[in-house]
């Protein structure tokens, strides 16, 4: 059972360049009018694509904290491409064509993290006993769903109300989401899978900020 008062539930993701965050921020705005969650925003609920989503202690954080900053130093940066909308359970997101350095930064995070990770997220506990296949074998080795050949890097604009879906015509063409992720982030999550606090941020192939 992890303990919430020394346990949080955190994202490690890629950051986009700010004018490609400002376009996130923009689209999920657009997205209020269909009773949404959340809003983006540049300084909170910060746009972002997860890599890994996480309990962690919080003793355990400035050690996790030196472990992403040297994995940072040597991982590129990204110029993903954005394939097309995609909608479940009310989320709407962009999702971004894999690349071989983008699996290569995420299981390079998640085999770091993992031996140190406190259990498991509580919505990923309960979703062990219905899971199946590689996804409950990514639940038990690394508390995580998406990771490895499961990975679906996306970034996520809001959630709506209703579960419901819209219809993505009339949104911006996809392209517009097409660009570069330069930083590394590690953040607290909060409700929907917002990344809520920024805990530390790394440029990748530079220096901790």
């Amino acid at each position: 059972m992890v303990d919430v008062m020394t346990s949080i539930r955190c994202d490690i993701a890629i950051l986009p360049t700010e004018g490609l965050a400002r376009r996130a921020t923009v689209m999920s705005a657009e997205l209020q009018k269909f009773d949404a969650l959340f809003q983006l925003s540049t300084t909170g609920l910060f746009p972002h694509a997860s890599l890994y989503m996480v309990q962690l202690k919080v003793e355990d954080l400035d050690r996790i904290r030196a472990i992403l900053a040297t994995i940072a130093a040597s991982a590129p940066q990204f110029d993903l491409t954005a394939t097309r909308y995609s909608q479940a359970k009310g989320y709407i997101d962009i999702e971004y064509a894999r690349t071989e350095d983008l699996d290569k930064l995420q299981m390079t995070i998640i085999d770091a993290i993992s031996p140190i990770r406190d259990d498991m997220r509580e919505k990923d506990s309960a979703r062990v006993t219905a899971a199946t296949g590689r996804v409950r074998e990514n639940l038990e080795k690394y508390g995580y769903r998406a990771a490895g050949e499961l990975f679906r890097p996306h970034m996520t604009f809001t959630r709506l109300a209703d579960g419901n879906t819209i219809d993505t015509s009339s949104l911006s063409d996809v392209s517009e989401f097409s660009g570069q992720f330069v930083k590394l982030g590690l953040f607290e999550t909060g409700d929907n899978g917002t990344c809520v606090r920024k805990i530390a941020e790394f440029n990748l192939g530079g220096e901790h900020n």
